[in-house]
């Protein structure tokens, strides 16, 4: 068995290692998307608060005619008092996200004043995503990266078995030896995989489920025993008008008053709801939580909170999360910052010890 798991870890890496370290390293950019695109957009995002902010159906019209040929996709609130409002526009008869055109129109939410706007899939940001999801290579460049994510869970599930010496030797588990230099260098590479396996194995395994998701959805549901649930339905009353932005927002604010409401999303169609995700004080995760309302009564349809979601429910909602490292704050994005960049020393290492013993 530790053969074949020597077999298998050298040709996994070997093979698959510059895939890895390409993924790793465009990953560890996105770890800090967020906050690079807020410098990025800094011009459009601070703002001075007035006394109260004008109704969110203004924004909306102030980003209707920066863009006027597009229509309200979503909204993400303000952040805090100081920040802009972020209208996400689209274009109406768009069948997926690249047709859609997606824009973002930074507006003022006290004055309703579109700040400036900037396309959501432009940039070098866009490109190293296209790049880290597939390749540039759509559905066919999901696939191979799929690969590359189980190549890394085989490696990060086989290395610490070829790592560990033996209940006897164990003190020499964690040493590095300074002399010869293969001995350096096994050492090193061995521990440093060990220290961080945890993470690659986490990265690997949510990159599977984005190469695989369908699949991936019914593993997951079939081994933690819960059926994945629909979007609640509304029932559409013909002579009763659709309520304003404005009013559904605050239809949640007095459902959740304690709650920092982060998106609302209006109703696309008749019969679907309108949805607003939000966090709760203590809450790191954006949009952890999420209501649905009726979009003419502003009624409750149903609230998932986090905390009393299925095992299943919370696995699906902590996959982005996990597969970037934010679910736990500053630190943990660090420690998959790092981790981006570690499969490039192990790949290195690796290569230079196979090819001194060839």
């Amino acid at each position: 068995m530790r053969k074949f798991l020597t077999l298998l870890h050298r040709w996994a890496g070997l093979v698959l290692g510059v895939l890895l370290v390409a993924l790793g390293i465009s990953g560890s950019a996105l770890v800090f998307r967020a906050d690079i695109e807020r410098w990025q957009t800094a011009a459009f995002r601070s703002v001075t608060p007035l006394a109260e902010r004008r109704p969110v159906d203004d924004w909306v019209s102030a980003a209707k005619t920066y863009v006027p040929r597009k229509v309200l996709a979503r909204i993400t609130l303000p952040a805090d008092e100081t920040d802009a409002a972020q209208v996400f526009m689209r274009l109406a008869a768009a069948r997926n996200l690249k047709q859609a055109e997606l824009e973002v129109v930074y507006v003022d939410p006290y004055r309703a004043v579109a700040l400036g706007s900037k396309p959501a899939n432009s940039g070098i940001l866009w490109l190293l995503q296209d790049f880290h999801y597939a390749l540039f290579s759509g559905e066919t460049g999901l696939k191979i990266n799929g690969l590359g994510a189980f190549a890394l869970v085989l490696l990060g599930l086989s290395g610490p078995i070829l790592w560990w010496p033996g209940w006897k030797r164990r003190a020499d588990a964690l040493r590095v030896r300074l002399r010869p230099a293969p001995a350096r260098w096994r050492d090193l590479h061995a521990v440093s995989g060990v220290v961080i396996c945890l993470v690659l194995l986490l990265i690997g395994a949510t990159g599977v489920y984005y190469a695989y998701r369908s699949t991936a959805d019914s593993v997951v549901m079939l081994v933690t025993g819960n059926a994945a649930r629909e979007a609640p339905r509304s029932m559409p009353q013909a002579a009763v008008p659709m309520l304003t932005l404005h009013d559904l927002l605050a239809s949640a604010k007095r459902l959740v008053p304690d709650a920092h409401f982060d998106e609302l999303r209006p109703a696309r169609a008749p019969g679907s709801a309108a949805n607003l995700s939000f966090r709760l004080p203590g809450d790191l995760v954006f949009a952890r939580h999420r209501l649905f309302l009726d979009p003419q009564s502003g009624a409750l349809l149903r609230m998932d909170r986090y905390d009393q979601l299925s095992m299943g429910e919370r696995v699906m909602a902590n996959i982005q999360a996990w597969h970037y490292g934010y679910f736990a704050g500053r630190w943990s994005q660090w420690l998959w910052l790092l981790a981006g960049f570690l499969p490039a020393f192990l790949f290195g290492s690796g290569l230079w010890l196979w090819w001194r013993r060839r």
